[in-house]
């Protein structure tokens, strides 16, 4: 019994320690790492050429990103598809939103999104479908609230579609 309940004691101090260590604010060093204390919400980070594939690598798209850019507090991602490994146009559409909604949630300091989706084939890449989406009230409150995200990114960014998409898609 003094084992069950010297056992208990430990984890309420261990847990009540942890709880004040994240009260702490937060160092430059922690911040730029990207690292967030455990019971506390996370902040987004302000994005750099420094921190740019960790806060990548935390955006959840099934497309693979072939290139990206950091230029006056905008972004340009492009992701590549091919014939070897199917996608689907509603895929496509979650990945462009998922790209959007990560981007505005994870970072703080990025003002304007251009995203591409190209078609690679034989060594040649051509646009499949191009969207800007420029940091607004309106764009990240409806964030927040959307379930549809095709009418989102029709209603909230600019879409451009290339000649393949148009003519392969769009019917």
């Amino acid at each position: 019994m003094p084992l069950a309940r010297n056992l208990f004691f430990a984890i309420i101090l261990s847990t009540m320690l942890a709880f004040l260590l994240s009260t702490l604010p937060m160092n430059q060093y922690e911040q730029s790492a990207g690292l967030a204390p455990v019971f506390k919400a996370a902040r987004p980070m302000a994005l750099q050429e420094e921190n740019l594939v960790d806060v990548l690598s935390m955006f959840d798209t099934g497309l693979p990103v072939t290139h990206v850019k950091w230029e006056n507090r905008n972004l340009f991602i492009d992701f590549t598809v091919t014939m070897e490994k199917p996608i689907y146009v509603e895929d496509i559409y979650t990945d462009l939103f998922t790209t959007i909604r990560s981007t505005y949630l994870y970072t703080s300091n990025v003002e304007g999104l251009y995203v591409r989706v190209l078609y690679q084939e034989k060594g040649k890449e051509e646009v499949l479908i191009a969207v800007s989406a420029e940091k607004s009230d309106a764009l990240l409150k409806a964030l927040e609230s959307t379930t549809d995200k095709k009418s989102f990114l029709h209603d909230y960014t600019t879409l451009s579609y290339g000649v393949l998409w148009k003519a392969n898609f769009q019917k």
